[in-house]
């Protein structure tokens, strides 16, 4: 994971009711910029929507943490 992952609290921050009503768009920003975008419930945050590439990127590295630790054990 070499990119750095930085949420834009302008635009990378949307209520619920706007992601359902836009999620085509949010999903073709988040594939395009690369950036997770934070959805937010009554005001506070509930789920990120995450391009593929990134989420494939962070479940590898978990997998290769459980790994590490399970190792040690």
């Amino acid at each position: 994971m070499g990119r750095s992952i930085n949420i834009d609290l302008q635009g990378g921050v949307v209520p619920i009711s706007q992601a359902a009503a836009s999620l085509a768009a949010l999903i073709r920003r988040a594939k395009e910029s690369g950036q997770p975008v934070v959805i937010t419930q009554k005001g506070y945050p509930s789920a990120v929507l995450l391009n593929i590439e990134l989420f494939e990127q962070l479940r590898s590295l978990a997998l290769q943490t459980e790994q590490a630790r399970q190792r040690e054990a």
